[in-house]
């Protein structure tokens, strides 16, 4: 049944209508800048009308409007644009992470340059060369030393600074573990917040809002998937473990870290297993050079000072041939080229004779810090009887008797300070999957080490920029479907303000004609 005051009530529901619109338009330009904030849309709808079917009806024709309404407010977000970021948001942070641990290691190494372990090996190598010219000179003696304790101190340092990676790697995955385990207490409160707000029927917008931020942040973190229930809270995994569970939280521990599949966990656990290679790397470098096999050739003949086996057929200061594998005993004097197969220079060192009086042989150039019998970056260092005693540096490879029995050495012979300045270009057997390179000199292993060191940073660093592009990508276009334009809202102000002005003059209008009826009719015969 129609009414008299109907024009009245349907201009109201306008003005009230417009109204909310209006105030929605103003809370999102108030928060155009807001992290996270989704613009809201007021879903405007028409009212019931008057005279709808049913058993009763008037003689009245059509249905009469009863004006606007609005059904909600609700954010305008698009969920599978949500998924994309978040999975790329993951693979950003691995390899951030990635790429900022490779590019310490880089630093550390620092190659190349005339100032990293290449040139002070350099100066190593330099220093037996001078020391092969004159062996009996004590200023070549002085800088042989002073360049081993020089690279024994550098390998040092770099051992230093790679563990301080490594333990920075775990501070900081001790603290990315309590951020995140922040931001899933703070989803498992806003889980309860939303429940209850929509459990009435209203749209919890900005709390989703702020647990959507929640969500991305964690996502940077780690690897994150996640379902919404139908009472509006979301269950989320992570790391392997369902950290959230409506309003239950089960928080992260760091041991969790090495389960993440992606984000930045995962990039930690990743750099330190990369910090572990270059490691192990210049640990089987440094191994390979005072240890590892190889064969070498002493020209000018040699006596040995311990039952030695040649790998050739010699002949002796007497004319006895022995053949190649058999037994020459001590104190031989070899006449001819022999070759033999040390381990590495300390093995080498140990067939020379120092210019102590009498002569000592067996002399390691290296020892371990530790005790071992494996070198490595940490532990090498220069025989602190050479350190002490420039005369314990075996350079020669004969001695000779003097009338009281005493072996002293030749001090114009250079025959072991010859052969060790060659095994810079002897060739190495290093351990399998080091590098790409299993065979080779020092020098090519340590080029073949930097470079492959190279390779990863460059990848990590390509890869890094790719998933930035990715990233930045999809947030621009959830953006464009989220975000507040402010030339849009302008424009629906203009829209909403006319069709509040326009109601108002309807009401007015309606008034007037109430006026009309109300006061100004039916005065004939007063």
């Amino acid at each position: 049944m129609r009414s008299t005051f109907h024009g009245l009530e349907t201009s109201k529901r306008a003005i009230l209508t417009q109204n909310v619109a209006m105030q929605t338009l103003g809370h999102n330009i108030a928060n155009a800048s807001t992290e996270g904030y989704t613009r809201q849309r007021v879903n405007l709808t028409a009212t019931r009308p008057i005279e709808a079917p049913g058993l009763m009806r008037s003689n009245a024709p059509g249905q009469l409007g009863t004006g606007v309404q609005y059904e909600s407010i609700e954010r305008v977000r698009d969920s599978f644009l949500d998924l994309q970021y978040r999975r790329e948001n993951q693979g950003l942070g691995t390899w951030k992470v990635q790429d900022q641990t490779l590019q310490s290691i880089e630093k550390i190494i620092n190659e190349p340059s005339n100032s990293g372990l290449r040139a002070v090996m350099d100066k190593f190598w330099n220093s037996l060369e001078v020391l092969n010219r004159d062996p009996a000179l004590l200023s070549a003696r002085i800088d042989l030393i002073g360049s081993a304790v020089n690279l024994a101190d550098t390998l040092k340092y770099m051992d230093t600074s790679l563990s301080t990676v490594t333990s920075d790697i775990t501070s900081n995955i001790d603290k990315k573990v309590v951020e995140a385990n922040g931001y899933i207490e703070n989803i498992a409160q806003l889980n309860e917040i939303i429940r209850k707000t929509e459990a009435v029927g209203d749209n919890a917008n900005d709390y989703r809002d702020q647990r959507d931020v929640l969500l991305d942040k964690l996502s940077l973190i780690s690897d994150v998937t996640f379902a919404e229930s139908v009472d509006g809270m979301v269950n989320v995994i992570s790391a392997g473990v369902q950290v959230v569970d409506g309003t239950t939280v089960t928080a992260l521990t760091a041991g969790n870290a090495a389960a993440a599949t992606a984000g930045e966990l995962a990039g930690y656990i990743a750099s330190q297993a990369e910090v572990t290679k270059v490691k192990d790397q210049l640990n089987a470098m440094v191994n390979t050079l005072v240890n590892g096999q190889v064969t070498v050739k002493l020209e000018n003949g040699y006596i040995p000072n311990a039952n030695i086996t040649a790998l050739n057929a010699v002949t002796l200061e007497d004319g006895t041939v022995i053949p190649a594998g058999a037994t020459i005993a001590a104190g031989s004097k070899i006449k001819s080229a022999v070759e033999l197969q040390v381990n590495g220079f300390n093995g080498l060192h140990e067939l020379g004779y120092s210019l102590s009086d009498p002569a000592q042989s067996g002399i390691p150039f290296f020892i371990t810090s530790d005790g071992s019998s494996t070198f490595n970056i940490a532990n090498i260092r220069v025989n602190p009887d050479i350190v002490q005693d420039t005369s314990k540096v075996a350079a020669s490879g004969k001695y000779e008797v003097n009338g009281s029995g005493t072996k002293i050495t030749i001090k114009g012979n250079s025959d072991i300070a010859h052969a060790l300045g060659g095994l810079r270009d002897k060739v190495f057997n290093f351990p399998a999957s080091m590098t790409s390179l299993s065979s080779g000199t020092t020098d090519d292993y340590f080029r073949a080490l930097t470079g492959d060191l190279g390779i990863r940073a460059s990848n990590a660093t390509r890869n890094m920029k790719n998933q930035q592009d990715l990233t930045d990508s999809v947030a621009m276009r959830r953006q464009s479907v989220s975000g507040v334009s402010l030339d849009e809202e302008m424009s629906d102000m203009i829209k909403f303000q006319h069709a509040y002005n326009a109601a108002a003059r309807n009401m007015t209008t309606v008034d007037e004609m109430l006026d009309r009826i109300i006061n100004q009719m039916g005065l004939v015969g007063r």
